[in-house]
């Protein structure tokens, strides 16, 4: 084949076979480059059309009032629960105003437990998510630490990156007289994620750390402005149904 081709460029051309040759040969390698720069596109391009899944996943720490939530949401009335084992899945309307039309849905719910046993298996349920409801207790000043931990790992996880999955950081219990304000809540997680990627990147020096580093080398880490995918805030009462922050997120992402 190259040397039916190295003939046809010397007879159209007026060039020596050994010249012809040469630039056959740097024609085929050229076209095979860009054959390739095609494929490595396409194949780039098919990744960065994966579509998120069609649920609200909500997660938190174990007592944030996440179950609490997801059957106020269903039932539309205060249930009485404890911490869970397993996760409670539905498909349900979701009403947002005083009349039926006033609703969304019906949007499938996904209530996970917190217990950190089962932390890997909610971030494989990642992928089903449209959005993401993260409650956080706050009243519960300690458990912050872990509300960070958890929120790191999510940042860095496969899935959140390539679906830049939105996420509510929902503060819940703003009824109460020991609840925080949202800014103090957000400055604490700050300062722990902070701590946590400075010692991550010492562990981690030398390595590979593209999927495993959050925010901006040399800048104090932001939330609002560091996360890698989506991310709103808000103050909410699972316990006196003050959802209205809750409800405009899900219309942002379901409408």
């Amino acid at each position: 084949m190259i040397g039916g081709v190295s003939k046809s460029v010397e007879e159209t051309f007026g060039v020596g076979s050994s010249t012809a040759q040469v630039f056959t040969v740097v024609v085929i390698m050229l076209s095979l480059y860009l054959l390739l720069q095609v494929f490595q596109v396409a194949t780039g391009s098919a990744k960065l059309r994966r579509k998120r899944g069609n649920a609200t996943l909500i997660l938190g720490q174990c007592r944030a009032g996440k179950t609490t939530l997801f059957f106020r949401l269903r039932d539309r009335e205060e249930v009485q629960s404890v911490s869970s084992l397993n996760p409670h899945r539905d498909s349900f309307p979701i009403k947002i105003g005083e009349s039926e039309e006033q609703s969304l849905g019906p949007l499938e719910v996904i209530d996970f437990p917190g217990h950190l046993r089962y932390r890997s298996r909610a971030l494989e349920m990642v992928k089903e998510a449209r959005c993401i409801v993260y409650l956080v207790d706050s009243e519960d000043k300690p458990r912050l630490k872990d509300v960070a931990e958890h929120l790191y790992e999510l940042f860095t996880n496969q899935d959140v990156l390539e679906l830049h999955t939105p996420i509510l950081l929902a503060c819940n219990k703003c009824d109460l007289s020991a609840a925080r304000s949202e800014k103090s809540i957000v400055d604490e997680i700050e300062r722990e994620m902070e701590q946590m990627r400075v010692s991550r990147a010492a562990t981690l020096e030398g390595q590979d750390q593209a999927d495993s580093y959050l925010g901006i080398d040399g800048e104090k880490f932001k939330l609002m402005e560091h996360s890698p995918c989506p991310i709103q805030t808000c103050r909410i009462s699972v316990k006196q149904a003050q959802f209205e922050p809750l409800y405009d997120f899900l219309q942002q992402h379901f409408s």
